[in-house]
């Protein structure tokens, strides 16, 4: 037996021994209600059960396992609340939650959400980042009258990150969202519809503070990882442009979505347009418009849940063509038009099962998800991806007494294949589109490898309502070639209260 294998069956039974984190009533309670997880707030008055929760929590990751922009190790503490409030003609749902990350030998994407936007920015000095997250969401449902119901609920989130170490960077991200919404009930029916805003953006500032023999290097990911590797403060990166600050990345979202429930079958279709950009003002350097259909299905009896979950997204990446021209002090930019440099699909199936008793819990769960693109950065060249990924998993939760000891057990993996065309074999081009090689394989084979997860948590209930909970997860991955370890793990340590 090597020496993987052996860490591999230690951490096993470090998490057998110990007896991520336990299912709590507020969750149950939540899922068992399939308007809770819809656009809908309106629905949430299908139900009629409150609950609430206050809780803190923290944690450790460590492992080499990892994506290339994950960190070596990460410590996190955070605190949370959230509740579902039912009164006599309205209801009332609400959260906040905030969680300090420290990160240690942290690069690779600069971002707070690395793929999030279509392009990227990557740097390669592995230092400390902290990160603070802020989430807030609040919603109201109101009775109109006995077959009517009207509702509106907001979504923030915010957050911010540094890095202490050249190349430096600041991050300040947000997220919001409004769904006002609208129900129609009567016996065992309901239909319902919601107008979907949502506003997404980011920026990245970098700088150099320390003083370097050698210049610090980073990466303009435009696609597939074909884009533009320079000096960080090279203009084809923009991170160190006259006249714009920071890295700036915004989109707006716009949809709707109808629901439709008939006693325990519920379906939900949802449509939104995005229009995003990278840049600001006149200096608009890359623009992505998209469109993304989601179908929700479930059904529910006695205890038993069954849902399915599909999506489909299109997006075109676009750059821009710019001059600017400074005179008499004056920088004036100009834009001559723009070249379709990406196009994506991505296509998402998630089918899942829960059983739900008074003395034990049963969630199988399995996502199958393709994403292609076709890179054309460069005439006459062209390069397409398929990369398909798939995932299992099941947990089990057992309430024995005051405490729920919870076990969840699954295995990943997928395939990459990738093919070059060139359109006109007959002209003269001076260089193909530069790929990052190095940082593709390596993330090709982390989405890629198979590779096994088992999760293990314990909780205490000790007092009318407060609970403790240590909780621990290993993931392990097989027949790496990139990757220097097969291990990631994590542990954590909550306390909170139900009410």
């Amino acid at each position: 037996m090597n020496k993987s294998r052996r860490i591999f069956w230690v951490c096993s039974l470090l998490l057998v021994s110990m007896a991520v984190s336990a299912t709590t009533p507020y969750e149950r309670i939540r899922r068992a209600n399939d308007w809770n997880v819809s656009e809908n707030i309106a629905g949430v008055r299908q139900d009629s059960l409150s609950v609430s929760y206050a809780e803190l929590s923290g944690g450790y990751i460590g492992g080499d396992f990892r994506e290339s922009y994950q960190a070596k190790q990460s410590w996190n503490v955070g605190a949370s609340t959230a509740s579902i409030t039912h009164l006599q003609k309205m209801s009332l749902v609400g959260s906040f939650s905030f969680r300090q990350t420290e990160h240690y030998d942290m690069c690779g994407s600069m971002f707070i959400q690395p793929g999030f936007f279509p392009v990227d920015v990557m740097e390669f000095t592995p230092g400390r980042k902290s990160l603070q997250e802020y989430a807030f969401d609040g919603g109201i449902a109101y009775d109109v009258n006995d077959t009517w119901r009207i509702g509106a609920q907001v979504d923030f989130v915010s957050a911010n990150m540094a890095k202490r170490k050249d190349l430096r960077h600041t991050n300040w991200r947000l997220n919001l969202s409004a769904k006002p919404s609208v129900m129609y009930h009567k016996g065992d029916f309901a239909f319902g519809a919601s107008y979907i805003f949502e506003k997404n953006s980011e920026s990245v500032e970098a700088e150099q503070v320390g003083v370097s023999a050698s210049s610090y290097y980073a990466f303009l990911n435009k696609g597939l990882y074909y884009g533009i590797y320079s000096v960080w403060g090279g203009s084809g990166l923009h991170l160190d442009e006259a006249g714009v600050n920071s890295f700036p990345v915004n989109e707006l979202l716009h949809g709707a979505a109808l629901q439709m429930q008939y006693k325990g079958f519920f379906a939900q279709f949802a449509y939104r347009h995005k229009d995003g950009v990278v840049g600001e003002k006149d200096r608009v350097w890359f623009r992505y418009p998209a469109h993304r259909f989601d179908l929700m299905l479930a059904y529910q009896q006695k205890g038993h849940f069954a849902h399915l979950d599909m999506g489909v997204e299109r997006l075109r990446l676009f750059e821009t063509i710019l001059e600017s021209i400074s005179a008499n002090g004056v920088t004036t930019t100009t834009e001559y038009g723009q070249n379709r440099i990406l196009t994506q699909a991505n296509y998402r199936i998630a089918p899942s099962y829960e059983y739900i008793s008074s003395q034990w819990e049963l969630l199988t769960m399995a996502e199958y998800k393709i994403k292609e693109g076709l890179s054309s950065q460069i005439y006459p060249y062209l390069y397409h991806q398929t990369l398909s990924t798939w995932n299992v998993f099941v947990k089990g939760t057992g309430h024995v007494s005051a405490f729920d000891v919870e076990l969840g057990l699954g295995a990943a993996g997928g395939n990459v294949v990738e093919d070059q065309n060139i359109l006109e074999h007959n002209m003269t081009v001076l260089s193909k589109p530069y790929r990052h090689k190095e940082w593709y394989q390596w993330d090709m084979e982390y989405q890629t490898a198979l590779r096994l997860n088992a999760e293990l948590s314990l909780r205490y209930n000790f007092w009318k309502g407060l609970y403790v909970e240590i909780n621990a997860a290993c993931l392990y991955g097989l027949g790496l070639k990139q990757i220097t370890s097969p291990i990631r793990y994590q542990v954590g340590l909550k306390t909170g209260y139900n009410f």
